[in-house]
């Protein structure tokens, strides 16, 4: 059973005090970079997500964008660990103790119809065994405290670059993301399709720079963006 973020080299924090200095320097609730990502950096730079044919996101695509991203701050990041939160609301998180009836996502039954309808305790034993496949999938979410921004609230966990492309793979995309020493911030709203970035800006330029980013520069009022 999934009760922690060992698999994708994280841990939950214990409390939200990590992330408690994001508040005061974040703008306005809405679709800015400046309520993604504190107003206190040098400059700023906003990264698409890859799209796909039909101008969906391509989750396949994603997570070597965002591994390219991290290689880019790699020199600013140094041996500092990864701070970052997670949306409480991804449907992959479960209660401890509440099973996959806690979660967002639920079993189905279904059978040939052209076979014998299977008996109820065969549909009991069914729905036991896809539960726990089920839950063996899904994160149990922490009993700390969640950090409150506006309008959302967020896990806090501690980690390293892995475990932003393991948080996709397992519960969705981290909400923030950046070192202890907060040298630069990356802010995903949530149904993003953009990256807000602050840093300073020998950072942002390499950012900028790098081709495999398609980044384009921005300040707080630039608009992201977002499915919400």
């Amino acid at each position: 059973m999934a009760d922690d973020l060992a698999r994708v080299g994280a841990r939950w924090d214990d409390d939200p005090s990590a992330g408690e200095w994001i508040l005061p320097l974040l703008g306005e609730f809405g679709p800015t970079l400046g309520h993604a990502v504190p107003q206190a950096y040098a400059a700023y730079a906003v990264v698409p997500l890859p799209r796909d044919a039909e101008g969906d996101l391509d989750l396949d695509a994603v997570p070597a964008r965002l591994d390219a991203l991290l290689e880019v701050l790699d020199p600013w990041t140094g041996e500092s660990p990864l701070r970052g939160t997670l949306w409480e609301g991804w449907p992959n998180l479960y209660a401890p103790g509440g099973g996959v009836a806690s979660s967002g996502v639920a079993v189905m039954l279904a059978w040939d119809p052209d076979e014998p309808e299977p008996s109820a305790q065969e549909l009991a034993e069914a729905r036991r065994e896809a539960e726990q496949e089920l839950l063996d999938r899904l994160v149990a979410r922490p009993l700390a405290d969640r950090l409150r921004l506006p309008h959302r609230e967020y896990h806090v966990w501690t980690g390293t670059s892995r475990t932003v492309t393991g948080l996709l793979d397992a519960v969705e995309l981290p909400s923030h993301v950046w070192p202890e020493h907060r040298r630069w911030f990356l802010g995903l709203p949530i149904y993003t399709a953009e990256v807000a970035l602050g840093g300073p800006a020998d950072l942002v330029g390499a950012v900028l720079a790098d081709a495999r980013l398609e980044a384009r520069a921005a300040t707080p009022s630039t608009v992201l963006d977002i499915d919400d």
